[in-house]
C-alpha cells in the first residue's frame, strides 16, 4: 500500500464533496470520475470496493452538460470517505503531519515504518522498526560480526573519544561526543523498551517525530569513517 497515492485519492474525494456542498448538481462528468477514483483505490488496496461505486443515472442537461442527481453520489461518497479516514486513518491530522513524513530521506526507514504510521494505532511499533534501522545501520556500518544489541553494540563501535571510536562520526571532538551520547540515549530511551514491553503511549505524531529524528542519525552513521 503506497500511502502517498492513498493520500491522493482522498483528496480527490474531498474535492468532490467540497464541489457538491456548493452544487446544486452534479455533471456525469464528476460521477464518472469519482467512480474512476474508487476503482483506483479498489485496486491500490486489493479490495473489493464496487459498493461505494454510484450509479447516479442521468437526469438531463445543464447548459451543455450532462447532469444527473447528487444525491445518489453524495451518500456514496460520504461512505467512501468515512472509510478511509476510519480505516487507514486518513483526514486533516494525516495531511498535516505529511510534510514530516515526505522529509524522510531513508528508503528503508520509510519502507519499514509507513504502513505502521497509516494504522489504527499501536504505534510503539514504529519506534521499534525505527530503532532497528539504525541499530542495524550501526552494525552494518561498523562491520561489527559480534551481533551485539542496543547499548551494547553502541558502547563497542562508537566512542565519545573520536580515537578510541571505530565509527567516525564527526571529525569534530565535541560532535562525536554528542553523537555518541545522542545514539546511545536512542537505544537506551527507545529501543530497548519498544523491543522488551508493548505500550500505547505514543501517539502518531511523537512516533513520526522519533522517525524523522531517527533518519538524521541514520545519515550520520552513513557518512561516518571506519577506522579498520
Amino acid at each position: 500500500m503506497d500511502i502517498k497515492k492513498l493520500k491522493g485519492f482522498y483528496g480527490r474525494l474531498k474535492g468532490i464533496q467540497n464541489l457538491l456542498t456548493v452544487e446544486n448538481f452534479a455533471t456525469v462528468d464528476i460521477r464518472n470520475d469519482y467512480n474512476s477514483i474508487i476503482k483506483g483505490l479498489s485496486e491500490e488496496l486489493d479490495e473489493d470496493l464496487e459498493y461505494l461505486k454510484s450509479n447516479a443515472q442521468k437526469t438531463g442537461k445543464y447548459f451543455d452538460k450532462d447532469v444527473c442527481q447528487p444525491l445518489y453520489i453524495k451518500e456514496k461518497l460520504t461512505q467512501a470517505i468515512n472509510y478511509l479516514e476510519y480505516t487507514y486513518n486518513l483526514g486533516k491530522q494525516i495531511i498535516e503531519i505529511g510534510s514530516i513524513y515526505n522529509s524522510i530521506k531513508d528508503e528503508e526507514l520509510k519502507v519499514r515504518c509507513t504502513d505502521l504510521l497509516s494504522a489504527p494505532g499501536n504505534f510503539d511499533r514504529v519506534i521499534n522498526q525505527a530503532t532497528q534501522v539504525l541499530e542495524d545501520r550501526v552494525r552494518k556500518r561498523s562491520e561489527d560480526d559480534d551481533k551485539l544489541t542496543g547499548v551494547k553494540l553502541v558502547n563497542k563501535v562508537i566512542s565519545s573519544d573520536i580515537n578510541k571510536s571505530k565509527l567516525e562520526l564527526s571529525s569534530s571532538k565535541e560532535e562525536q561526543e554528542g553523537f555518541f551520547h545522542i545514539i546511545r540515549g536512542v537505544m537506551s530511551a527507545y529501543r530497548n523498551p519498544t523491543h522488551h514491553v508493548i505500550t500505547d503511549k505514543y501517539s502518531r505524531e511523537e512516533a513520526l517525530i522519533v522517525c524523522a529524528f531517527i533518519d538524521l542519525l541514520l545519515e550520520v552513521v552513513d557518512n561516518a569513517k571506519v577506522k579498520k
